[in-house]
């Protein structure tokens, strides 16, 4: 069996339908204060955490659009789209796949970073591989080929590890938010105003006048699509034993010593 369609730069995979200028532009993004980037590995709840920023900053939009009509996919569009998307922003929102050493820095920018047990994110990585056949050309692609590849890191933006590792080690600088997809899932209230609370500005405060109405507008939009997109405990339909065992192996061995060692025990 062939594998998903890809494009690379120095090892660095991405869908086959990005276009590498793109990714390397994206990158040299010059950020600046109050811009907001969302970040996580595909698949754990960007679009998700989208949805609640953008409703939170531009609070008289209602009903919040779907992201990709307003967020810039950084390494998607490249530089250009992205600054002239957000030409009118005071407070510039970006959504990035990419690695925290690639991703635009600055001191007063904030950054949320999602994270999501790695056995779904799997699962939901191989859906989604299947079903963009415009991107991957993978839509005959079997669960076990693609639990190597994901294992070994060969798969779009990279090991999962790679990425989880060294944004979990961020989480206690004053500009990085790390939230996990299970407590936006089960929390989605709460999680909405620790965002609004990390952004600044009196956004907690400002959800919280009126009886709630800007909340509730946020979480309607939330329930929308919280079906499709949240699925906890949705590995366990095709991990083997011995494919869970492999997994739990690698998470160990990454995590040791970073402080992430023991999330989601009760999840794999």
């Amino acid at each position: 069996m062939l594998p998903p369609s890809f494009n690379a730069h120095d090892g660095f995979l991405v869908p086959g339908s990005y276009d590498i200028a793109n990714l390397l532009s994206g990158r040299s993004l010059k950020a600046r204060p109050h811009d907001v980037f969302v970040c996580s590995y595909p698949d754990c709840g960007n679009d998700y955490v989208l949805r609640i920023v953008y409703g939170i900053l531009h609070n008289d939009v209602a009903p919040i659009p779907p992201p990709e009509t307003v967020v810039p996919h950084l390494e998607r569009v490249g530089k250009e789209v992205a600054e002239r998307m957000t030409a009118k922003d005071h407070a510039r929102l970006f959504k990035t796949h990419l690695p925290s050493k690639w991703t635009p820095a600055h001191d007063a920018a904030k950054y949320i970073c999602v994270g999501r047990n790695p056995k779904d994110t799997s699962v939901a990585h191989y859906y989604r591989t299947r079903e963009y056949v415009e991107g991957y050309h993978y839509e005959n692609g079997q669960w076990d080929d693609y639990f190597e590849l994901f294992l070994a890191g060969q798969v779009d933006f990279g090991d999962y590890f790679d990425f989880f590792v060294p944004w979990f080690q961020r989480k206690d600088e004053d500009n990085v938010l790390f939230l996990t997809y299970e407590y936006l899932a089960d929390e989605t209230r709460d999680a909405i105003l620790r965002i609004a609370r990390f952004l600044g500005d009196d956004y907690e405060d400002r959800l919280l006048e009126h009886r709630e109405e800007r909340l509730h507008v946020i979480v309607d939009a939330l329930e929308n699509v919280k079906a499709p997109l949240i699925q906890l405990g949705d590995w366990k339909t095709l991990y083997s034993a011995d494919q869970s065992e492999r997994m739990l192996d690698k998470f160990h061995e990454k995590t040791k010593g970073t402080g992430a060692q023991h999330m989601w025990a009760d999840l794999m």
